[in-house]
């Protein structure tokens, strides 16, 4: 079986395995030839045959043998031409030289030959110290009794004699509490389930996950952890068109996706809102007036869970509920929420839901907004990018840092969401607004260009991996503040 491997500066693996091309990203040269190394003896082993490996990257291009008992060996070398100053090599080499000791321990042969594959291609001179450590603290596993003649600064610099101190044994008294756990056992990660990792998995491999797997796990692990209480989550830019609907649809997608529902996305908008036109019915046209004709009753004791469904719009794929504002429009009279009836239906609210996401509208100088506010416990602020949609978020921001200490603290506790409202270059004045609101709130999450979150209902199974990832990361980011 051939094994090839081509790595770019970057660290960038492309990476076939009998004829099966896959694609990781690593962020040294090194740590990307460890890996592929890794992989190929995990491949050989599980299948039982000896595997040729061929690595091609900055430093030239190896050949190696991996054997089926965890052996490797290099075939063949062809190095990139470096030309490095005579000195400079003899100085790095005397730095990179372990230091002298009088009983010197034999490094085992495993250590010996994982160190062959990290020093087989010729590194750069600046690479040569970082080298020399890795081999130090591989030698420094197990430890070795020796006398150091490592100069000592409390000393004057002359050369100490000091032993390492032996462990005292553990008294009598304290055997019970050495004893080791037998259900406390340190968490491990699954195998890889993603990337050419988690394609070689598929083959019967138990590779570990990559840097990028297991930050998208940390981040699903944030946002589905349980709080004690409700939390609510308001979503502010007076500015419409501003991002705000997909911006609470998508949180409370991820919330509940993850956490196991009991996710709420309310419509608090005394103006036609548009959370209901972008999310699925659920057989019945009721709105917020509805409900708020029913709140004492939903406090009582004989109350139902299952009774809210027909007040509430429960989106099945994404498994979380909408109360949508007040729909009526043309001659008909809508109903404008007051900040009274926003604290009644918020009781509610918060008696049957964990979470809360809260849609705005576009006036933060009504009463439903300020009550709203006082029911917060996290403010995101969505940005389209483009210059108007950030000027209403600045102006919002502004406004809660003049509030009383309840929204100031809001406002420094703030996220700011900036959506690409245009594939190509928006990304990069996405990254200059990103840049602009760092400074002033605790996280800036970014969203790419997604069709999915500019046409129709908002469903997150129909959105792009890169958007899903990234709304996953903008959960994250607001859990941090619940």
């Amino acid at each position: 079986m051939r094994m090839t491997a081509t790595i770019d500066s970057t660290g960038a693996v492309e990476l076939d395995t009998a004829g099966q091309i896959t694609r990781e990203n690593h962020s040294t040269v090194g740590d990307a030839r460890r890996s592929v190394m890794a992989t190929a003896k995990a491949l050989a082993e599980q299948t039982n045959q000896d595997m040729q490996l061929h690595i091609e990257d900055p430093a030239g291009s190896r050949t190696f043998l991996v054997g089926a008992d965890g052996t490797s060996r290099q075939e063949s070398a062809a190095p990139a031409t470096v030309q490095v100053p005579a000195e400079s090599v003899a100085t790095a080499e005397r730095a990179a030289a372990p230091v002298e000791s009088p009983e010197p321990e034999p490094v085992p042969a495993a250590a010996e030959e994982d160190l062959a594959v990290a020093l087989a291609a010729p590194a750069p001179v600046e690479s040569l110290a970082p080298v020399a450590a890795a081999v130090e603290e591989d030698q420094a596993v197990a430890p070795v009794a020796a006398t150091s003649t490592a100069p000592n600064p409390f000393l004057g610099g002359r050369p100490s004699t000091a032993r390492p101190v032996a462990a005292e044994p553990a008294a009598a008294g304290s055997r019970r509490e050495s004893l080791p756990s037998f259900v406390d056992r340190p968490e491990v990660d699954a195998p890889a389930q993603h990337g050419w990792r988690g394609a070689l998995n598929q083959l019967g491999l138990s590779l570990a996950p990559s840097a990028a797997e297991l930050s998208q796990r940390k981040d699903e692990a944030a946002v589905s952890a349980h709080w004690p209480g409700p939390r609510t989550i308001a979503v502010l830019n007076p500015k419409g068109g501003a991002g705000k609907t997909p911006t609470v649809i998508c949180l409370s997608a991820v919330f509940a996706r993850l956490s196991g529902g009991g996710v709420l996305a309310w419509d608090n908008n005394n103006s036609l809102g548009s959370l209901g036109w972008r999310t699925f019915d659920a057989g019945h046209e009721s709105t917020v007036v509805d409900l708020l004709g029913r709140t004492e009753h939903f406090m009582t004791s004989d109350a139902r869970a299952g009774d809210l469904l027909g007040y509430v719009h429960h989106q099945p794929a994404d498994r979380y509920d909408v109360l949508r504002s007040d729909d009526r429009s043309g001659d008909q009279e809508r109903h404008m929420v007051t900040g009274e009836e926003v604290d009644r239906l918020h009781a509610v609210a918060a008696k049957y839901y964990r979470a809360i996401v809260m849609d705005s509208g576009n006036t933060e100088r009504g009463a439903n907004w300020q009550a709203m506010i006082g029911h917060a416990d996290q403010v995101v602020i969505p940005v389209k990018s483009v210059d108007d949609a950030a000027e209403g978020a600045s102006r919002v921001l502004a406004a809660l840092h003049a509030g009383d200490a309840h929204a100031q603290e809001l406002a420094r506790n703030a996220v700011v969401v900036v959506l690409c409202c245009e594939p190509g270059h928006q990304k990069t004045k996405a990254k200059e607004l990103a840049e602009e609101f760092a400074p002033y709130v605790r996280a800036v999450p970014t969203i790419p260009y997604d069709r999915a979150l500019v046409e129709g209902r908002v469903r997150f199974s129909a959105m792009t991996p890169a958007t899903r990832r990234a709304w996953l990361r903008a959960g994250a980011a607001v859990r941090e503040g619940l």
